[in-house]
């Protein structure tokens, strides 16, 4: 029985965490969506993928380009985010960067050279070998005008980061442009690789600080939980009978506002049902606590601070995360009982 009730009084914290984690996750995303934080952090990898801090260069011109300027309403000011997209498809971008090039390495007041279309077709039908012909000729002239634009680029101390891996990229393909945008696009995602591990990093960091809040506004002391549900039997197999049904959470990117506080409110409704001792009493309030000794005080307040912070950094690892965790001990738990209900047949058993 020891065994049952350490997996279920896991089962319990686990299975808590995922509830609060969930609440959590929630009110990140009316924070994310208010601050449109994913393009924010996409706008700062582009600024580094160009090397254009003040995004007054290409990356001013890549936001401006047809294929970027459809993704979002307004007018580009990198100074109010807000409006800019959450998300840029490689094709996109590069479509758009290999036509600022050559604009962007034009010296100022000149225009910059327009770029011969490879699959532009000839006025008369021209023979297979002609057109061929043609179209590598083409692509010849496409990639010496980008390759006069790089170096151009790789000249200048403030566009040299750009222009060098240009060269590179161009001086690779040959004279394939598919080959050019397939490197193109493979440099783009692996700074998208980047943005998403700084916005990974900035919700985790988010999530740990609402993670606080709740729990100090739900007063969820992880210690305390533990405490309970190692006395409390019946609280344990309500808890586990509750988890048995959770469900794979959801991302909440995209509903409404509203939608989003009322699935927060059902949330924390649900935690509360469960019985789970949650919540400000009188005797956490003062001036209950008051009439202790000082060093007793401290110790208490400590205590409980350390239990809202391992439940704040329990929710920073977010629901996906204990999701996955309750499902893997959930088959530790369906391996132990019947071991154990085996046993307790066995003991009431007549003994012969």
């Amino acid at each position: 029985m020891f065994g049952s009730d350490m997996i279920e009084i896991a089962i319990g914290m686990i299975f808590v965490f995922l509830l609060i984690s969930l609440v959590a996750s929630t009110i990140n995303e009316f924070i994310l969506s208010l601050l449109n934080m994913r393009g924010r952090v996409l706008l700062t990898g582009l600024k580094t993928l160009l090397n254009d801090p003040d995004a007054k260069g290409l990356v001013n011109k890549v936001y401006n380009h047809g294929q970027i300027f459809g993704l979002f309403r307004g007018d580009f000011n990198p100074k109010k985010p807000g409006n800019l997209p959450s998300y840029i498809p490689a094709q996109n971008f590069v479509m758009a960067l290999l036509d600022v090039v050559p604009a962007a390495a034009a010296p100022a007041g000149q225009q910059a050279p327009v770029l011969p279309a490879p699959e532009q077709a000839p006025p008369v039908q021209p023979g297979p070998q002609q057109a061929a012909g043609q179209q590598a000729a083409a692509a010849r002239a496409l990639l010496d005008s980008l390759r006069a634009a790089a170096q151009t680029l790789a000249q200048d101390a403030s566009t040299e980061k750009v222009g060098k891996p240009l060269i590179s990229m161009i001086n690779a393909a040959g004279n394939d442009v598919d080959k050019l945008k397939k490197s193109l696009e493979d440099w783009f995602n692996s700074a998208m690789d980047r943005v998403s591990g700084w916005y990974k990093y900035r919700t985790q960091h988010i999530l740990f600080g609402i993670g606080f809040v709740l729990a100090l506004a739900l007063n969820a002391d992880a210690v305390k939980i533990v405490r309970q549900l190692s006395k409390d039997s019946t609280l344990r197999q309500s808890i586990v009978a509750a988890a048995q049904s959770a469900k794979q959470p959801t991302s909440n990117t995209g509903q409404l506002i509203a939608d989003q506080i009322k699935q927060a409110k059902e949330q924390v409704s649900n935690i509360e049902n469960l019985g789970i001792p949650l919540g400000w009493t009188n005797a956490t309030l003062p001036p209950a606590i008051w009439h202790m000794q000082s060093a007793d005080l401290l110790w208490a307040w400590l205590r409980v601070l350390s239990g809202w912070l391992f439940t704040a950094f329990a929710v920073s690892l977010g629901a996906p995360f204990w999701f996955d965790m309750l499902n893997k001990i959930m088959v530790v738990r369906s391996t132990v009982k019947p071991g154990e209900k085996s046993q307790e047949e066995a003991s009431k058993e007549p003994k012969q």
